[in-house]
Order: structure tokens, then sequence, then C-alpha cells
């Protein structure tokens, strides 16, 4: 989905704080510069979160290669680990154990430290989860998403956040039991892009021990269509269903024409306005029954 004024101006004043955090104040305003040079000269139709990837080499052009949000995923795998079992419990215990992991798994979206702060991660992702088993979810959407997942083969989840990983493990469990048939392939990232998960997330929450872990090829956040490596690029068009998690994930993939159910929070004035929910609340919707997208909303 085409980036906008609104992701304009999210992404200058996320990149001048970083760039004053990070580097001399010369130096800041030269990096500044060039990432608004790099939105100028963007190809038409590239989303936000592959114009954060131009920046990040930006940066790397400047020495700066480490993982900066090296801290934030360690310590976002370690506080979901802390309370995954007290989730897993209130799963097992629920009415419908899917639904609910579907809930919890909505809640970890809260860990994304390219749209929140820390203390903005701390307070809502402790509500979201305290609140996850009585959170409603789009029940028209659901039946829609247990009636595709009995008719698939495969299922592709597009992961989001560090963190946010390990509660899609106790979703994960819940699939494996419901449709025990179903093969399900679980999608990270191929390199550093903020603080979403990787292969080595994946590894530290145990999510490879339950399913195979596919990665998008680069280091861009969600799943931009046209920079995909091969092996996500096989699994995208042999899964008949597909979980994308996260706002990155909707932002690249909407309008694809792949059967996707979406599963985060609205984070952004943008997305509040194009699909008419109130901010920081949840959202699960399918691709083929969205309204039409207006890329550029009033």
């Amino acid at each position: 989905m085409q980036f906008d004024s609104y992701c304009i101006q999210c992404l200058v004043e996320r990149e001048n704080r970083l760039a004053h955090k990070l580097l001399p104040p010369r130096e800041a305003d030269a990096y500044l510069r060039e990432c608004m040079e790099l939105i100028l000269s963007a190809p038409e139709g590239v989303s936000a979160p592959y114009l954060v990837h131009l920046f990040r080499k930006a940066l790397e052009r400047r020495g700066l290669t480490q993982d900066l949000y090296a801290e934030e995923k360690r310590t976002s795998n370690a506080y979901a680990l802390r309370v995954l079992p007290e989730a897993e419990a209130i799963v097992a215990a629920s009415e419908d154990p899917l639904l609910t992991a579907l809930k919890f798994a909505q809640a970890g979206n809260f860990m994304d430290f390219g749209v929140l702060g820390q203390e903005q991660v701390d307070t809502l992702l402790r509500k979201a989860v305290a609140d996850a088993p009585n959170v409603p979810l789009n029940e028209a959407e659901y039946a829609f998403f247990c009636r595709d997942l009995a008719n698939a083969k495969q299922l592709l989840i597009l992961g989001d956040n560090a963190g946010e990983i390990a509660f899609d493990t106790v979703l994960v469990k819940q699939l494996r039991k419901q449709y025990p048939d179903l093969h399900i392939v679980y999608g990270v990232r191929g390199g550093n892009a903020i603080n979403d998960a990787t292969r080595e997330d994946a590894a530290e929450v145990g999510m490879d021990r339950l399913v195979p872990i596919v990665d998008n090829g680069s280091a861009i956040s969600g799943t931009e269509l046209f920079c995909l490596g091969d092996e996500m690029r096989e699994a995208l068009e042999t899964s008949d269903v597909i979980l994308a998690k996260g706002q990155a994930n909707f932002e690249t993939m909407v309008t694809g024409g792949y059967n996707v159910y979406y599963n985060f929070f609205c984070k952004c004035a943008r997305l509040q306005k194009i699909l008419g929910v109130p901010l920081y609340s949840g959202v699960f919707l399918n691709e083929r029954r969205l309204p039409e997208i207006d890329p550029f909303p009033a």
C-alpha cells in the first residue's frame, strides 16, 4: 500500500529522534536530509516499511551496522516467555481455545517499537494481555477462518515482532491440535528490521520446534511482495490460507489478492481512517472481504 503524508510525518519524526540518539548533530542533520531524499525518490506504490529499509541502509553507510533493537527484542522475548504459561492455561480452559489463542496472538502485537515507545509498549501490552480472553474478535471472519482451515492443506503464518512470536506459539499449538492434517509454516524476517522477529527469535521462543520456519529474504518489515526471497514466495504461493500478523504485513500485502487474514492492533492515525476503527483497537479482517481501500484517506 502506497505510503502517504501520514507515513511521511511519522517516519521523519522517528528517524529524527533516532538520528540524534545515534549520531553527532551535523551527521544527524545529513542523515535526515538523506531520508527525505529517499522518500522523494521512492518508487511508486511502495509502503512505509520499504522506506524504513532504505533508511537502515543509509545508517549502515554511516557505519551503524549493529542491530539497533537487539535489547528490545531480548526483553520482549523474555517477557512473553514469562507470561506464556498463564496464557496457555487460560487458552486451554476456555470454551473455544483457538479463538482465545488468536486473541493472545493479537495482544502480543503491542510489542512494536517501530511505532510505540517503551513506556507505551509496557502499558498497552500489559492491558492487552490481561484483557485478551474477553476482547471481541470479528465473529463472522473467525467463522470463515475456521471453515477455510478445515478445507486447507497449508497455512502460512506471517509473524511480526519479537516477543509477539512467543504468543504465536500458543496459537500454533492450538492449530495443530484442532487441524492435525494442516501443514503450518511460520514466516519471519530475513534480517534485522526494527524489532521484528527473525530466525534467531523463532529459535529463542521454540517456534522452530513446532513448525518449519521461512524468512522473507530481506530486512524489510512485512511482506513486500516484489522483494520476497524464493523460500517465502514459494510458501506464499502454495498456502491455501495466510494469517498475517501486524501492521507492516497489512501495509505491504493488502490488495495483493491472496486469501489473507490480518490480525493486529491499529496503532496509527492513517489505518484508523482507512479501516474506520478506533486507535489501539484490534483488527481481524480478510483480504477478500475488505471494503475498497483508499490509500489516501480524507
